[in-house]
Formats: structure tokens, C-alpha cells, sequence
């Protein structure tokens, strides 16, 4: 079962794609999980040890596991409207036309970085969010962007008063009971390394992603670190579970609807949207090297953690590879 797809991910790490991989392939009758190769090259060669508890660094993972769950959970409560503008909850957001269903699809219209903006202290990170020109007319292309995920983080704040990390804890994690998933830090002899860079040397146990360090947490883009067994409960949930104990299954529902037809990509609630069959199927991935695929309709999952960035992120072979692996997935499913 599944043999392409576990051909390609073991080639990841054969050819020297990506130090080590820890995965997972759920089935409506089993969950298979594998974990090979190293943990680290350098500085020196670290095996990566054969469990299903060492902690990967999800960088963009962060967007659907975190932020578009609770947006999800805060819809149910009726506290806003997907079609409502975001400048009504966020008035330092300078663009009225623009609605919290833009930001949640990618299709806000927001440039996808902002080059050259220095971001040093915290304050930055906010500043970079609210100076950010808008590229093209909202609702007329689909332009992947970690300022639409940081704005929703604080649309989150601004319909609770409280902390997004508190909320994302209080609501998501304690309910799965994935109490190895943590945001900004992790234990470092359980952490999967990351880069290895200049300023920062080997980034170990400590979120990668510059703005969600520099911002000490609270950023609704990235920052999340959790182990193989953690994205299990989450897979659970979206799979065999109707999106219980995080939302209902009329949510779930929702969250696989495709929101951008006639535009470039096809695009969920949070989700990129791949075609398999008469639906589709839930696709998100993280710079890190980390991706999954969730077919709610057919009880199928596939969950990779990788970090791929290690040693550096100059490794655009496993982006190609990644798509090789997705696409063979998708083909195997039954």
C-alpha cells in the first residue's frame, strides 16, 4: 500500500535530499508511521532516533493547524463573517475592500514579502504587517503571504481579548491533548535542527522563521513546534473524527470548499486545495521541509516532517520532489 509514496519519501533521504524524515500514512483501517535517517549533518553527523517524539519546527504548518482552526472555532461562535472587511476589526489596516475570506485564501492582493524591510525589535514585525501595499485588486489572484496569516493572528487578539498563543493552547491543543506541540521554543535536545547560519549559528529548538523570532512569539504565520504523534491528533480530527473535538463537521465542511474557482489556485479555508477525483483534498506545507495532505472524504492522510533547510535552505530540489510525492499520494489513494 502506498508503495510509490513510501519509494519517494525514502529517496528524500537516500539521496541526500534532506538529513532524516519522520512520516505518516493514515488509512480509514491503519496508520503507518516511519522514521529515518539524521537528525543533523553538521556540525557533526546526528542520527535521527526511531521515534515518533522528536520535535520538528512547522514553520507555515502553523497557518492551518493553529490560526485557521481557531478562526474556524470563533466563526462558530458568530463573532465575525467570513465576507466581513478586516479594517473593521484591525483599523490601523489601511485597505477597506479587503475581507477576512481574502486573507484566509490568499487572495488579499498583499505583495508576498516586503524586500529590504528591517525587522530588528518586535515593533517591526507590526510595522511590516500595516505598511504593506497592496499589489493587485483583492479576489483576482491567489498570492501566497505570511502577512495575511500575521493579520489574521491579530484579528484573532482583536475578537479575544486575549493572547494568541493563550487561545491557541486553551482551545486546540489542550482539547487534542497534543502536549508536546509548543510555540517559539523547544526542548533542544529533542529539536530537530534547522539552519545553520552566520548570525544565529545552528538554529536548534528555536523557531526559524526571522519575524516569528523576532516577534517573540504570537505571530499567527509560524512558530509552531510539535512531534510526528502530536500531527496525528490533528489528522485524526480532520479525518475520522468530523473535525471533533475542534469544530464541527459542517465547518469541516466548509474549510474544503473551494473559495477562489476562477482564480489562479484553488483555495480553502486556510488550505491549498488539491484535485483528486470529484473533491478535493486539504494541502498545506512549511519552509522548514515540513507538508501534509488530508482527504477527509476518503479517510486518507499523508504527514511529513523534514527539515529540509538543513543545512541551509538553498535546496530547491526537495520543493520539486515534494510535488512528486504529493501527486503520487494522491494517485494511490483508492
Amino acid at each position: 500500500m502506498f508503495e510509490q509514496t513510501t519509494t519517494l519519501l525514502h529517496n528524500l533521504v537516500s539521496e541526500k535530499t534532506v538529513p532524516g524524515v519522520s512520516f505518516a500514512i493514515l488509512t480509514p483501517t491503519e496508520t503507518r508511521t516511519s522514521v529515518f535517517g539524521d537528525k543533523a549533518w553538521l556540525p557533526e553527523k546526528t542520527p535521527l532516533l526511531a521515534t515518533s517524539s522528536n520535535l520538528y519546527d512547522l514553520a507555515s504548518l502553523t497557518k492551518v493547524l493553529a490560526t485557521t482552526i481557531r478562526l474556524v472555532q470563533l466563526h462558530e461562535k458568530a463573532l465575525f463573517d467570513w465576507n466581513d472587511a478586516v479594517i473593521n476589526y484591525l483599523p490601523d489596516f489601511k485597505y477597506e475592500a479587503i475581507t477576512i475570506l481574502d486573507l484566509v485564501t490568499h487572495a488579499s492582493g498583499l505583495p508576498k514579502s516586503l524586500p529590504g524591510f528591517v525587522i530588528e525589535e518586535p515593533d517591526d514585525v507590526r510595522a511590516y504587517v500595516y505598511s504593506a501595499k497592496q499589489v493587485k485588486p483583492a479576489k483576482t489572484f491567489v498570492e501566497y503571504s505570511d502577512l495575511n496569516f500575521l493579520l489574521l493572528g491579530y484579528l484573532i487578539e482583536a475578537l479575544v481579548p486575549e493572547n494568541f498563543e493563550s487561545q491557541i493552547e486553551k482551545n486546540i491543543l489542550s482539547p487534542l491533548g497534543a502536549r508536546q506541540t509548543s510555540f517559539y521554543s523547544a526542548d533542544p535536545k529533542k529539536a530537530v535542527p534547522t539552519e545553520l547560519t552566520d548570525k544565529r549559528g545552528l538554529v536548534t529548538g528555536i523557531v526559524h522563521d526571522h519575524k516569528a523570532f523576532i516577534a517573540h512569539g504570537n505571530t499567527g504565520h509560524a512558530g509552531l513546534f510539535a512531534p510526528l504523534e502530536d500531527l496525528l491528533l490533528f489528522a485524526n480530527a480532520f479525518l475520522f473524527d468530523d473535525g471533533s473535538p475542534l469544530f464541527s463537521k459542517q465547518s469541516l465542511a466548509s474549510i474544503q470548499k473551494n473559495y477562489t474557482p476562477q482564480l489562479n489556485r484553488d483555495r480553502g479555508i486556510g488550505f491549498d486545495l488539491r484535485k483528486i477525483r470529484d473533491h478535493f483534498a486539504l494541502y498545506h506545507t512549511g519552509f522548514t521541509g515540513t507538508f501534509l495532505v488530508l482527504d477527509p472524504v476518503t479517510q486518507h492522510g499523508l504527514v511529513v516532517l523534514s527539515n529540509r533547510i538543513h543545512p541551509t535552505r538553498n535546496n530547491p530540489l526537495f520543493l520539486e520532489k515534494r510535488e512528486e510525492i504529493v501527486d503520487a499520494f494522491l494517485a494511490e489513494i483508492k
